[in-house]
Protein backbone atom coordinates (compact mmCIF):
# COMPACT_ATOMS: atom_id res chain seq x y z
CA UNK A 1 0.00 0.00 0.00
CA UNK A 2 1.34 3.47 -1.06
CA UNK A 3 2.96 5.55 1.82
CA UNK A 4 0.05 7.84 1.51
CA UNK A 5 -2.43 4.84 3.24
CA UNK A 6 0.13 4.17 6.21
CA UNK A 7 1.19 7.62 6.85
CA UNK A 8 1.64 7.92 10.94
CA UNK A 9 3.90 11.07 11.53
CA UNK A 10 2.24 14.75 11.65
CA UNK A 11 3.02 18.32 11.31
CA UNK A 12 2.85 20.48 14.22
CA UNK A 13 -0.51 21.97 12.19
CA UNK A 14 -2.11 18.93 12.56
CA UNK A 15 -1.18 18.41 16.11
CA UNK A 16 -3.03 21.58 16.63
CA UNK A 17 -6.09 20.26 14.98
CA UNK A 18 -5.81 16.97 16.98
CA UNK A 19 -6.10 19.18 20.73
CA UNK A 20 -8.82 21.31 19.11
CA UNK A 21 -10.70 20.45 16.32
CA UNK A 22 -10.81 24.32 14.69
CA UNK A 23 -14.49 24.59 14.77
CA UNK A 24 -14.71 24.68 18.54
CA UNK A 25 -12.45 27.69 18.52
CA UNK A 26 -15.29 30.20 17.70
CA UNK A 27 -15.92 29.54 21.41
CA UNK A 28 -13.25 31.69 22.35
CA UNK A 29 -13.34 34.73 20.12
CA UNK A 30 -15.33 36.86 21.88
CA UNK A 31 -12.20 36.48 25.11
CA UNK A 32 -9.11 37.22 22.85
CA UNK A 33 -6.49 39.93 24.11
CA UNK A 34 -4.02 41.26 21.11
CA UNK A 35 -0.92 40.78 24.06
CA UNK A 36 -1.55 37.56 24.69
CA UNK A 37 -1.74 35.94 21.00
CA UNK A 38 0.05 32.90 20.79
CA UNK A 39 1.21 31.05 17.46
CA UNK A 40 -1.33 28.89 17.83
CA UNK A 41 -4.26 31.47 18.12
CA UNK A 42 -3.14 32.83 14.69
CA UNK A 43 -3.67 29.42 13.12
CA UNK A 44 -6.87 29.26 14.31
CA UNK A 45 -8.33 32.68 13.81
CA UNK A 46 -7.22 32.07 10.22
CA UNK A 47 -10.29 29.47 9.71
CA UNK A 48 -12.23 32.32 10.68
CA UNK A 49 -11.10 34.65 8.00
CA UNK A 50 -8.59 37.22 10.36
CA UNK A 51 -5.42 37.29 9.59
CA UNK A 52 -2.11 37.98 11.65
CA UNK A 53 1.53 37.62 11.70
CA UNK A 54 3.43 37.94 14.46
CA UNK A 55 5.78 40.43 12.10
CA UNK A 56 2.67 42.67 12.20
CA UNK A 57 1.56 42.12 15.87
CA UNK A 58 -1.07 44.82 15.70
CA UNK A 59 -2.50 44.75 12.15
CA UNK A 60 -5.08 42.09 11.12
CA UNK A 61 -6.99 41.21 7.62
CA UNK A 62 -10.70 40.45 7.03
CA UNK A 63 -11.18 37.92 4.31
CA UNK A 64 -14.64 37.86 3.10
CA UNK A 65 -15.91 35.23 0.87
CA UNK A 66 -17.77 36.28 -2.00
CA UNK A 67 -19.82 33.31 -3.10
CA UNK A 68 -18.65 32.92 -7.12
CA UNK A 69 -17.47 36.26 -6.97
CA UNK A 70 -20.97 37.86 -6.67
CA UNK A 71 -21.89 40.85 -4.74
CA UNK A 72 -24.96 42.44 -4.06
CA UNK A 73 -24.66 46.63 -4.33
CA UNK A 74 -26.12 46.85 -0.62
CA UNK A 75 -23.28 44.66 1.02
CA UNK A 76 -20.61 46.15 -1.16
CA UNK A 77 -21.44 49.65 -0.12
CA UNK A 78 -21.57 48.45 3.72
CA UNK A 79 -18.28 46.94 3.38
CA UNK A 80 -17.09 50.25 2.19
CA UNK A 81 -18.72 51.91 4.88
CA UNK A 82 -16.65 49.52 7.57
CA UNK A 83 -13.28 50.08 5.70
CA UNK A 84 -14.14 53.82 5.76
CA UNK A 85 -14.75 53.81 9.67
CA UNK A 86 -11.83 51.62 10.32
CA UNK A 87 -9.53 53.41 7.61
CA UNK A 88 -8.95 50.12 6.11
CA UNK A 89 -7.46 49.59 2.71
CA UNK A 90 -9.94 47.28 0.61
CA UNK A 91 -8.19 44.75 -1.89
CA UNK A 92 -9.82 42.78 -4.59
CA UNK A 93 -8.12 38.68 -4.10
CA UNK A 94 -7.07 37.05 -6.67
CA UNK A 95 -9.79 34.51 -6.00
CA UNK A 96 -12.67 36.75 -6.23
CA UNK A 97 -13.42 38.03 -2.77
CA UNK A 98 -12.82 40.91 -0.45
CA UNK A 99 -10.21 42.00 2.38
CA UNK A 100 -10.41 44.89 5.03
CA UNK A 101 -6.41 45.26 5.68
CA UNK A 102 -5.13 47.25 8.99
CA UNK A 103 -7.58 46.11 10.67
CA UNK A 104 -6.85 45.75 14.77
CA UNK A 105 -8.04 42.51 16.81
CA UNK A 106 -11.44 44.42 18.32
CA UNK A 107 -12.29 45.58 14.85
CA UNK A 108 -11.59 42.63 13.10
CA UNK A 109 -14.09 40.54 15.63
CA UNK A 110 -16.50 42.70 15.03
CA UNK A 111 -16.46 43.25 11.31
CA UNK A 112 -16.40 39.36 11.40
CA UNK A 113 -20.05 39.10 12.98
CA UNK A 114 -21.24 41.84 10.96
CA UNK A 115 -20.58 40.42 7.65
CA UNK A 116 -22.41 38.09 8.53
CA UNK A 117 -25.61 40.30 8.23
CA UNK A 118 -25.13 41.48 5.35
CA UNK A 119 -25.62 37.22 4.20
CA UNK A 120 -21.78 37.01 3.73
CA UNK A 121 -18.90 35.11 6.02
CA UNK A 122 -15.11 35.50 6.45
CA UNK A 123 -15.61 31.57 7.69
CA UNK A 124 -13.37 29.02 5.88
CA UNK A 125 -10.83 31.51 3.76
CA UNK A 126 -7.38 30.72 5.16
CA UNK A 127 -5.32 27.64 5.98
CA UNK A 128 -6.49 24.62 5.54
CA UNK A 129 -9.85 25.17 4.20
CA UNK A 130 -11.77 24.84 0.95
CA UNK A 131 -11.05 28.10 -0.35
CA UNK A 132 -13.73 30.60 -2.66
CA UNK A 133 -15.58 28.71 -5.11
CA UNK A 134 -14.55 30.54 -8.30
CA UNK A 135 -16.46 30.82 -11.71
CA UNK A 136 -16.14 33.00 -14.91
CA UNK A 137 -17.69 36.53 -13.55
CA UNK A 138 -20.14 36.43 -16.05
CA UNK A 139 -21.85 33.28 -15.29
CA UNK A 140 -25.01 33.23 -16.54
CA UNK A 141 -25.38 36.25 -17.97
CA UNK A 142 -22.06 36.00 -20.21
CA UNK A 143 -22.70 36.06 -24.39
CA UNK A 144 -20.72 32.54 -24.21
CA UNK A 145 -22.10 31.32 -20.96
CA UNK A 146 -23.24 27.86 -21.68
CA UNK A 147 -24.49 26.81 -18.24
CA UNK A 148 -25.21 28.67 -15.08
CA UNK A 149 -22.98 27.33 -11.97
CA UNK A 150 -23.85 29.83 -9.22
CA UNK A 151 -26.51 26.78 -7.70
CA UNK A 152 -24.01 24.35 -8.03
CA UNK A 153 -21.26 26.74 -5.71
CA UNK A 154 -24.02 27.31 -3.39
CA UNK A 155 -24.71 23.38 -2.97
CA UNK A 156 -20.96 22.78 -2.96
CA UNK A 157 -20.96 25.60 0.16
CA UNK A 158 -23.59 23.94 2.19
CA UNK A 159 -21.30 20.53 2.14
CA UNK A 160 -18.56 22.46 3.65
CA UNK A 161 -18.96 26.19 5.34
CA UNK A 162 -19.11 25.88 9.22
CA UNK A 163 -18.93 22.25 9.25
CA UNK A 164 -17.31 20.53 12.14
CA UNK A 165 -15.46 18.07 9.96
CA UNK A 166 -14.43 20.56 7.49
CA UNK A 167 -13.29 23.72 9.13
CA UNK A 168 -9.61 23.89 9.00
CA UNK A 169 -9.92 19.90 8.92
CA UNK A 170 -8.25 19.36 5.36
CA UNK A 171 -4.65 18.40 4.95
CA UNK A 172 -3.99 21.58 2.98
CA UNK A 173 -5.69 24.58 1.62
CA UNK A 174 -8.29 23.24 -1.34
CA UNK A 175 -9.16 25.11 -4.50
CA UNK A 176 -12.10 24.58 -6.60
CA UNK A 177 -13.05 26.23 -9.76
CA UNK A 178 -16.32 25.67 -12.19
CA UNK A 179 -16.85 27.14 -15.17
CA UNK A 180 -20.14 27.23 -17.15
CA UNK A 181 -18.71 29.80 -20.25
CA UNK A 182 -16.55 28.47 -23.34
CA UNK A 183 -14.00 31.70 -22.67
CA UNK A 184 -12.37 31.70 -19.34
CA UNK A 185 -11.15 34.72 -18.25
CA UNK A 186 -8.81 33.48 -15.96
CA UNK A 187 -7.22 29.97 -16.44
CA UNK A 188 -8.71 27.40 -13.87
CA UNK A 189 -6.25 24.54 -14.36
CA UNK A 190 -4.40 25.30 -11.26
CA UNK A 191 -7.41 24.19 -9.04
CA UNK A 192 -7.32 21.27 -7.17
CA UNK A 193 -10.46 20.80 -8.65
CA UNK A 194 -11.80 22.16 -11.79
CA UNK A 195 -14.70 21.49 -13.62
CA UNK A 196 -14.99 22.52 -17.26
CA UNK A 197 -17.89 22.90 -19.79
CA UNK A 198 -18.14 19.99 -22.29
CA UNK A 199 -20.03 18.23 -24.90
CA UNK A 200 -21.23 14.40 -24.00
CA UNK A 201 -23.62 12.95 -26.71
CA UNK A 202 -25.23 16.17 -27.60
CA UNK A 203 -25.46 16.88 -23.96
CA UNK A 204 -23.58 19.42 -21.65
CA UNK A 205 -21.85 18.93 -18.55
CA UNK A 206 -18.55 19.02 -17.19
CA UNK A 207 -15.27 17.63 -17.13
CA UNK A 208 -13.70 17.29 -13.56
CA UNK A 209 -9.27 17.75 -13.12
CA UNK A 210 -8.00 17.30 -10.43
CA UNK A 211 -4.59 18.47 -8.84
CA UNK A 212 -3.66 21.64 -9.96
CA UNK A 213 -1.30 23.98 -8.12
CA UNK A 214 0.56 26.65 -8.88
CA UNK A 215 2.91 25.22 -11.77
CA UNK A 216 1.46 22.28 -12.02
CA UNK A 217 -2.12 22.13 -14.22
CA UNK A 218 -4.76 19.67 -13.27
CA UNK A 219 -5.20 16.17 -14.54
CA UNK A 220 -8.02 14.80 -16.53
CA UNK A 221 -10.06 12.62 -14.13
CA UNK A 222 -11.90 11.25 -16.77
CA UNK A 223 -15.41 12.10 -15.29
CA UNK A 224 -18.21 13.39 -17.32
CA UNK A 225 -21.31 14.78 -15.12
CA UNK A 226 -23.87 16.87 -15.62
CA UNK A 227 -24.67 20.03 -13.13
CA UNK A 228 -27.06 18.62 -10.99
CA UNK A 229 -24.05 15.77 -10.04
CA UNK A 230 -21.56 18.60 -9.80
CA UNK A 231 -22.11 18.72 -5.84
CA UNK A 232 -21.59 15.64 -4.92
CA UNK A 233 -18.60 14.71 -7.12
CA UNK A 234 -16.76 17.46 -5.38
CA UNK A 235 -17.83 15.86 -2.04
CA UNK A 236 -16.42 12.44 -3.08
CA UNK A 237 -12.89 13.98 -4.30
CA UNK A 238 -12.71 16.50 -1.02
CA UNK A 239 -13.53 13.40 1.14
CA UNK A 240 -10.71 11.32 -0.60
CA UNK A 241 -8.29 14.31 -0.49
CA UNK A 242 -9.62 14.38 3.48
CA UNK A 243 -8.85 10.84 4.87
CA UNK A 244 -5.88 9.80 2.30
CA UNK A 245 -3.99 13.25 1.88
CA UNK A 246 -0.46 13.51 3.60
CA UNK A 247 0.21 15.15 6.59
CA UNK A 248 3.07 15.00 7.62
CA UNK A 249 4.95 18.16 5.82
CA UNK A 250 3.33 21.30 5.25
CA UNK A 251 5.14 21.54 1.77
CA UNK A 252 3.76 17.97 0.35
CA UNK A 253 0.27 17.95 1.67
CA UNK A 254 -1.47 19.42 -1.33
CA UNK A 255 -4.13 17.03 -3.22
CA UNK A 256 -0.97 17.15 -6.19
CA UNK A 257 1.39 15.26 -3.62
CA UNK A 258 -1.76 12.60 -3.10
CA UNK A 259 -1.91 12.13 -6.93
CA UNK A 260 1.59 12.03 -7.04
CA UNK A 261 2.34 9.22 -4.24
CA UNK A 262 -0.55 6.80 -5.15
CA UNK A 263 -0.91 7.32 -9.00
CA UNK A 264 -4.59 9.15 -10.52
CA UNK A 265 -5.73 5.63 -11.11
CA UNK A 266 -5.61 4.80 -7.50
CA UNK A 267 -7.16 8.22 -5.92
CA UNK A 268 -10.31 8.13 -9.13
CA UNK A 269 -10.87 4.36 -7.32
CA UNK A 270 -11.03 5.71 -4.29
CA UNK A 271 -13.37 8.89 -4.55
CA UNK A 272 -15.76 6.41 -6.45
CA UNK A 273 -16.14 4.41 -3.80
CA UNK A 274 -17.98 7.56 -3.01
CA UNK A 275 -19.59 9.02 -5.72
CA UNK A 276 -23.20 7.37 -5.82
CA UNK A 277 -23.22 7.68 -9.47
CA UNK A 278 -22.02 5.69 -12.14
CA UNK A 279 -19.38 7.45 -13.68
CA UNK A 280 -19.66 8.47 -17.24
CA UNK A 281 -15.82 8.63 -18.99
CA UNK A 282 -15.10 10.96 -22.21
CA UNK A 283 -16.83 14.18 -23.32
CA UNK A 284 -15.36 16.56 -25.14
CA UNK A 285 -13.76 19.75 -23.34
CA UNK A 286 -15.39 23.22 -24.86
CA UNK A 287 -13.14 26.27 -24.36
CA UNK A 288 -11.67 29.03 -26.37
CA UNK A 289 -9.13 31.67 -25.62
CA UNK A 290 -10.04 34.65 -23.90
CA UNK A 291 -9.11 38.13 -25.40
CA UNK A 292 -8.04 39.98 -21.97
CA UNK A 293 -7.87 43.32 -24.54
CA UNK A 294 -11.43 44.55 -23.75
CA UNK A 295 -13.30 46.31 -20.81
CA UNK A 296 -16.81 46.20 -22.04
CA UNK A 297 -19.22 42.60 -22.45
CA UNK A 298 -22.49 42.41 -24.43
CA UNK A 299 -24.81 40.32 -22.36
CA UNK A 300 -27.05 37.16 -23.26
CA UNK A 301 -30.32 40.46 -23.01
CA UNK A 302 -28.21 42.69 -25.41
CA UNK A 303 -26.93 44.81 -22.00
CA UNK A 304 -23.56 45.54 -21.14
CA UNK A 305 -21.20 44.96 -18.58
CA UNK A 306 -18.00 47.13 -18.22
CA UNK A 307 -14.96 45.72 -16.70
CA UNK A 308 -13.74 48.18 -14.10
CA UNK A 309 -9.74 47.89 -13.61
CA UNK A 310 -8.02 47.76 -9.32
CA UNK A 311 -4.75 49.28 -9.28
CA UNK A 312 -3.60 45.46 -9.17
CA UNK A 313 -6.23 44.35 -6.32
CA UNK A 314 -6.11 47.54 -4.40
CA UNK A 315 -9.40 49.57 -4.39
CA UNK A 316 -8.66 53.11 -4.03
CA UNK A 317 -11.54 55.36 -2.59
CA UNK A 318 -11.87 57.29 -5.78
CA UNK A 319 -12.70 54.47 -7.15
CA UNK A 320 -15.17 52.84 -4.70
CA UNK A 321 -16.90 56.15 -4.49
CA UNK A 322 -17.34 55.90 -8.44
CA UNK A 323 -18.16 52.33 -9.05
CA UNK A 324 -21.04 53.36 -6.02
CA UNK A 325 -22.06 56.19 -7.96
CA UNK A 326 -22.19 54.40 -11.38
CA UNK A 327 -24.58 51.63 -9.35
CA UNK A 328 -27.10 54.16 -7.89
CA UNK A 329 -27.11 56.32 -11.01
CA UNK A 330 -28.01 53.03 -13.33
CA UNK A 331 -29.65 50.99 -10.80
CA UNK A 332 -26.75 48.17 -10.53
CA UNK A 333 -28.31 45.38 -8.05
CA UNK A 334 -25.36 43.11 -8.20
CA UNK A 335 -21.69 43.75 -9.04
CA UNK A 336 -19.17 40.38 -10.19
CA UNK A 337 -16.28 40.10 -9.10
CA UNK A 338 -13.34 38.85 -10.98
CA UNK A 339 -9.83 36.60 -10.14
CA UNK A 340 -8.09 38.99 -12.39
CA UNK A 341 -9.02 41.15 -8.90
CA UNK A 342 -11.31 43.36 -11.29
CA UNK A 343 -14.99 44.35 -10.82
CA UNK A 344 -17.33 43.94 -13.26
CA UNK A 345 -20.32 45.82 -13.78
CA UNK A 346 -23.06 44.17 -15.49
CA UNK A 347 -26.75 45.51 -16.57
CA UNK A 348 -25.75 48.86 -18.29
CA UNK A 349 -27.46 49.78 -21.54
CA UNK A 350 -24.32 51.66 -23.07
CA UNK A 351 -20.86 51.73 -22.40
CA UNK A 352 -19.95 54.60 -20.00
CA UNK A 353 -17.15 56.37 -18.98
CA UNK A 354 -15.15 54.94 -15.89
CA UNK A 355 -12.97 58.11 -15.08
CA UNK A 356 -10.66 56.18 -12.14
CA UNK A 357 -10.91 52.84 -13.32
CA UNK A 358 -6.59 52.23 -13.74
CA UNK A 359 -5.28 52.72 -16.70
CA UNK A 360 -3.13 49.89 -16.67
CA UNK A 361 -3.49 46.43 -18.20
CA UNK A 362 -6.18 43.86 -16.77
CA UNK A 363 -4.32 40.98 -18.04
CA UNK A 364 -1.62 41.92 -15.31
CA UNK A 365 -2.22 39.78 -12.52
CA UNK A 366 -0.41 40.64 -9.32
CA UNK A 367 0.20 39.19 -5.31
CA UNK A 368 -0.69 41.42 -2.44
CA UNK A 369 2.95 42.22 -1.85
CA UNK A 370 4.67 42.85 0.64
CA UNK A 371 2.40 46.07 2.04
CA UNK A 372 0.00 43.24 2.69
CA UNK A 373 2.02 39.89 2.79
CA UNK A 374 5.07 39.27 5.15
CA UNK A 375 5.96 36.49 2.75
CA UNK A 376 6.55 38.64 -0.59
CA UNK A 377 9.87 39.65 -1.02
CA UNK A 378 8.70 43.24 -2.24
CA UNK A 379 6.01 45.43 -3.11
CA UNK A 380 4.63 43.92 -6.22
CA UNK A 381 1.56 46.38 -6.85
CA UNK A 382 4.52 48.98 -6.55
CA UNK A 383 6.81 47.66 -8.77
CA UNK A 384 3.76 46.32 -11.32
CA UNK A 385 2.65 49.87 -11.83
CA UNK A 386 6.11 50.57 -13.25
CA UNK A 387 5.93 48.03 -15.92
CA UNK A 388 5.69 49.35 -19.55
CA UNK A 389 2.65 47.64 -20.52
CA UNK A 390 0.78 49.05 -22.98
CA UNK A 391 2.60 47.01 -25.79
CA UNK A 392 1.78 43.84 -23.93
CA UNK A 393 -1.71 45.02 -23.75
CA UNK A 394 -1.72 45.14 -27.68
CA UNK A 395 -0.79 41.95 -28.29
CA UNK A 396 -3.01 40.22 -25.56
CA UNK A 397 -0.34 39.04 -23.74
CA UNK A 398 -1.15 38.21 -19.78
CA UNK A 399 1.61 38.71 -17.28
CA UNK A 400 1.73 36.94 -13.84
CA UNK A 401 3.79 38.93 -11.21
CA UNK A 402 4.65 36.85 -7.89
CA UNK A 403 6.08 37.68 -4.55
CA UNK A 404 7.07 34.40 -3.30
CA UNK A 405 7.05 31.05 -4.94
CA UNK A 406 3.36 30.41 -2.93
CA UNK A 407 2.76 32.32 -6.34
CA UNK A 408 -0.41 33.71 -6.02
CA UNK A 409 -0.44 35.30 -8.90
CA UNK A 410 -0.29 32.86 -11.09
CA UNK A 411 2.58 33.39 -13.02
CA UNK A 412 3.07 30.08 -14.29
CA UNK A 413 -0.01 30.02 -15.60
CA UNK A 414 0.63 33.23 -17.73
CA UNK A 415 1.78 33.89 -20.88
CA UNK A 416 5.12 36.12 -18.96
CA UNK A 417 5.77 34.89 -15.13
CA UNK A 418 7.50 36.54 -12.44
CA UNK A 419 8.33 35.79 -9.35
CA UNK A 420 9.94 37.90 -6.50
CA UNK A 421 13.36 37.65 -5.36
CA UNK A 422 16.84 39.23 -4.18
CA UNK A 423 20.23 38.46 -5.66
CA UNK A 424 23.45 39.10 -5.04
CA UNK A 425 24.76 37.61 -8.43
CA UNK A 426 25.06 41.42 -10.50
CA UNK A 427 26.34 43.61 -8.27
CA UNK A 428 28.40 44.26 -4.85
CA UNK A 429 24.93 44.90 -3.07
CA UNK A 430 21.84 42.05 -3.05
CA UNK A 431 19.16 43.57 -5.01
CA UNK A 432 15.41 43.05 -5.98
CA UNK A 433 15.01 40.72 -9.30
CA UNK A 434 12.36 38.22 -9.96
CA UNK A 435 12.55 34.58 -11.65
CA UNK A 436 11.14 34.66 -15.10
CA UNK A 437 8.92 31.90 -16.66
CA UNK A 438 7.61 31.25 -19.92
CA UNK A 439 6.15 28.28 -21.76
CA UNK A 440 2.43 27.98 -20.54
CA UNK A 441 -0.14 26.70 -22.48
CA UNK A 442 -3.17 27.33 -20.18
CA UNK A 443 -6.23 27.97 -21.88
CA UNK A 444 -6.32 23.95 -22.57
CA UNK A 445 -4.51 22.80 -19.62
CA UNK A 446 -1.90 21.32 -21.31
CA UNK A 447 1.09 22.82 -19.61
CA UNK A 448 2.56 25.22 -16.94
CA UNK A 449 4.93 27.99 -17.57
CA UNK A 450 8.43 26.67 -17.37
CA UNK A 451 11.48 28.37 -15.18
CA UNK A 452 14.00 29.94 -17.74
CA UNK A 453 16.15 32.60 -15.37
CA UNK A 454 16.53 32.37 -12.58
CA UNK A 455 17.54 36.27 -12.04
CA UNK A 456 16.63 39.08 -13.94
CA UNK A 457 17.29 42.67 -11.93
CA UNK A 458 14.14 44.64 -11.56
CA UNK A 459 16.15 47.39 -13.13
CA UNK A 460 16.16 45.32 -16.25
CA UNK A 461 12.45 44.24 -16.44
CA UNK A 462 10.88 46.71 -18.39
CA UNK A 463 14.07 45.59 -21.33
CA UNK A 464 13.27 42.14 -20.75
CA UNK A 465 9.49 42.58 -20.98
CA UNK A 466 10.07 44.44 -24.63
CA UNK A 467 12.74 42.03 -25.68
CA UNK A 468 10.01 38.70 -24.89
CA UNK A 469 7.24 40.88 -26.94
CA UNK A 470 9.32 41.85 -30.22
CA UNK A 471 10.24 37.83 -30.27
CA UNK A 472 7.14 37.17 -30.06
CA UNK A 473 5.90 39.47 -32.64
CA UNK A 474 8.99 38.33 -35.11
CA UNK A 475 7.59 34.82 -34.82
CA UNK A 476 4.19 35.64 -36.52
CA UNK A 477 2.38 33.88 -34.66
CA UNK A 478 -1.71 34.71 -33.81
CA UNK A 479 -1.51 34.52 -29.57
CA UNK A 480 1.26 33.56 -27.22
CA UNK A 481 -0.37 30.53 -26.14
CA UNK A 482 0.65 29.41 -30.00
CA UNK A 483 3.94 30.88 -29.95
CA UNK A 484 4.93 28.88 -26.42
CA UNK A 485 3.21 25.46 -28.50
CA UNK A 486 5.08 25.38 -31.59
CA UNK A 487 8.95 27.49 -30.34
CA UNK A 488 9.46 27.47 -27.04
CA UNK A 489 8.36 24.38 -25.86
CA UNK A 490 10.19 22.24 -28.30
CA UNK A 491 13.11 23.64 -26.79
CA UNK A 492 14.60 22.43 -22.63
CA UNK A 493 14.77 25.38 -20.21
CA UNK A 494 18.30 25.37 -20.62
CA UNK A 495 18.59 25.83 -24.22
CA UNK A 496 15.50 28.98 -24.10
CA UNK A 497 17.65 30.37 -21.00
CA UNK A 498 20.80 30.79 -23.70
CA UNK A 499 18.48 32.21 -26.17
CA UNK A 500 16.62 34.86 -24.40
CA UNK A 501 20.11 35.70 -22.77
CA UNK A 502 21.60 35.99 -26.41
CA UNK A 503 19.31 38.13 -27.61
CA UNK A 504 19.79 40.54 -24.62
CA UNK A 505 22.67 40.41 -25.03
CA UNK A 506 22.77 41.42 -28.29
CA UNK A 507 20.07 43.96 -28.22
CA UNK A 508 21.05 45.96 -25.19
CA UNK A 509 24.71 45.37 -24.72
CA UNK A 510 26.15 44.57 -28.19
CA UNK A 511 23.81 46.75 -29.71
CA UNK A 512 23.68 44.32 -32.73
CA UNK A 513 19.96 44.98 -32.87
CA UNK A 514 18.66 41.60 -34.72
CA UNK A 515 16.88 39.10 -32.87
CA UNK A 516 17.61 35.61 -33.14
CA UNK A 517 14.71 33.40 -33.81
CA UNK A 518 15.07 29.58 -33.41
CA UNK A 519 13.60 26.98 -35.61
CA UNK A 520 10.20 25.38 -35.01
CA UNK A 521 11.82 21.90 -34.54
CA UNK A 522 13.54 20.16 -31.54
CA UNK A 523 17.12 19.33 -31.66
CA UNK A 524 19.15 16.19 -30.44
CA UNK A 525 21.89 18.24 -29.73
CA UNK A 526 20.78 21.77 -28.54
CA UNK A 527 24.28 23.26 -28.30
CA UNK A 528 25.44 22.04 -31.41
CA UNK A 529 22.78 23.52 -33.29
CA UNK A 530 22.81 27.21 -31.39
CA UNK A 531 26.97 27.11 -31.37
CA UNK A 532 26.10 26.84 -35.08
CA UNK A 533 23.82 29.92 -35.03
CA UNK A 534 26.58 32.31 -33.32
CA UNK A 535 29.66 31.27 -35.30
CA UNK A 536 27.63 31.79 -37.96
CA UNK A 537 26.11 35.05 -37.32
CA UNK A 538 29.21 36.39 -34.84
CA UNK A 539 30.39 39.27 -33.50
CA UNK A 540 33.89 39.71 -32.43
CA UNK A 541 32.39 39.83 -28.47
CA UNK A 542 30.72 36.13 -28.84
CA UNK A 543 33.77 34.52 -29.51
CA UNK A 544 34.17 33.22 -25.90
CA UNK A 545 30.85 32.18 -26.21
CA UNK A 546 31.18 30.17 -29.23
CA UNK A 547 33.98 28.20 -27.32
CA UNK A 548 31.74 27.99 -24.07
CA UNK A 549 29.03 26.40 -26.11
CA UNK A 550 31.66 23.97 -27.30
CA UNK A 551 33.07 22.98 -24.65
CA UNK A 552 32.22 19.38 -22.54
CA UNK A 553 29.94 20.25 -19.34
CA UNK A 554 27.97 18.50 -17.04
CA UNK A 555 25.07 20.99 -16.86
CA UNK A 556 24.07 21.94 -20.95
CA UNK A 557 24.71 25.58 -21.66
CA UNK A 558 25.75 26.58 -17.47
CA UNK A 559 29.03 28.16 -18.24
CA UNK A 560 27.38 29.94 -21.43
CA UNK A 561 24.34 31.18 -19.58
CA UNK A 562 26.66 32.22 -16.56
CA UNK A 563 28.82 34.59 -19.00
CA UNK A 564 25.77 36.28 -20.72
CA UNK A 565 23.96 36.55 -17.46
CA UNK A 566 27.29 38.03 -15.88
CA UNK A 567 28.07 40.49 -19.26
CA UNK A 568 24.02 41.67 -19.86
CA UNK A 569 22.98 42.12 -15.91
CA UNK A 570 26.28 43.15 -14.11
CA UNK A 571 25.97 46.86 -12.42
CA UNK A 572 28.17 49.13 -14.14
Amino acid sequence: MAAAMKEKKINKIERLKLSLNPYYYKERLDTLKVESLEESDRFYLKNFGIYNHKLRPQKFILRVRISGGRLSFAAFSELLKMARYADSRVIVTSRAQIELHDLDLETALKYMKQVEELGLTSWQTYTDNIRNIVTDPLDGIGEDSLIEVYGAIKKMERIFLKRVNYTGMLPRKFNVAINGSICSKIPFFGNDLYFLPAEKDGEIGFKAYVGGKNGIVAKDLDIFCFLEDVPDLFEAVVESYMEYGLRASRTKSRLFHLIEDIGLAKFRSLLLRRYDKEPIQGGVPLFERFDRRGSSFILKDGKRAMLYRSRFGELEQKQAEEIVEICEEYGVEELRLGCDQNIYIPGLLEDIELKNSFYGYSAVTVCAGSKYCVYSLFDTKEESGKLQLERAKRMGVTIGFSGCLKGCARHALSDIGFVGIRTGLYGEKAERGVRLYLGAEYTRGKSAGRLILYAVPLRCINRMIELILSIFQKSGFENFEEFSARVLNRYSSEALAFWLLLNYYRMEISKKREIVLPEQSSHSDEKGYFAKIVKEDSIDEERELAALLEAEEEFPFREAIIYLEKASFAVR
